[in-house]
C-alpha cells in the first residue's frame, strides 16, 4: 500500500484559499442585497428631511368668523428657500380638526390667502383654537415644522 496524500502544507494553503473565496462571495452578496438598498433608502429620507428644513411657513394673519364659526381666513408667506407644490391648512378646535388641501404652487417669498368654509363646524371642529399650515413639497407633506397661529375672532373674515 503505497498511497500518499497531499502534503499538510498544500492542504493548509488550499483550505485557506477556499475560505477566503467563500468569504468574498458571501460579503459581496450581503453588500448587494442588504447594505446598498439600505443606503439608498436612507439617502432618500435624509434628502426629504433637508427639504423640509428648507421649507418655512409664516402665518401673517388668521381669522375665524365669530357668529357661526364656519368660515376661516388665513394669510401666510413662504419664508423658506424652496418652492411649495401646495399646502395643507388644518383647523384645530375643541371637538376635532379639519384639513384643507391646496395644490397651488407657492414660490419662495410669495404670499397666499385662503378663505375656507367649514362644513358643520359645531360637530366637526367646535370652537376654533388654532390654524396650522403645513408645506407640501415634491417629496411629500412636511409635518415637522408647521406654522401655527391662534385666529382672531371677527364678525367677517375676508
Amino acid at each position: 500500500m503505497n498511497k500518499r496524500g497531499i502534503s499538510p502544507l498544500i492542504a493548509s494553503v488550499l483550505l485557506i484559499a477556499f475560505t477566503v473565496t467563500l468569504f468574498l462571495i458571501i460579503s459581496s452578496w450581503v453588500q448587494r442585497s442588504i447594505v446598498e438598498p439600505g443606503l439608498e433608502e436612507g439617502g432618500e429620507k435624509v434628502a426629504k428631511a433637508l427639504d423640509c428644513l428648507s421649507a418655512k411657513v409664516r402665518i401673517d394673519s388668521a381669522c375665524a368668523k365669530a357668529t357661526t364659526n364656519d368660515k376661516i381666513s388665513v394669510t401666510f408667506d413662504n419664508d423658506g428657500d424652496i418652492a411649495f407644490t401646495g399646502v395643507n391648512i388644518r383647523v384645530v378646535g375643541t371637538n376635532g380638526a379639519q384639513s384643507f388641501d391646496k395644490m397651488d404652487a407657492l414660490q419662495p417669498l410669495e404670499r397666499k390667502k385662503y378663505i375656507e368654509t367649514i362644513a358643520d363646524p359645531a360637530t366637526t371642529v367646535g370652537t376654533i383654537t388654532s390654524i396650522e399650515v403645513y408645506p407640501k413639497l415634491d417629496s411629500g407633506l412636511c409635518r415637522s415644522n408647521p406654522s401655527t397661529k391662534k385666529p382672531s375672532v371677527l364678525t367677517d373674515c375676508t
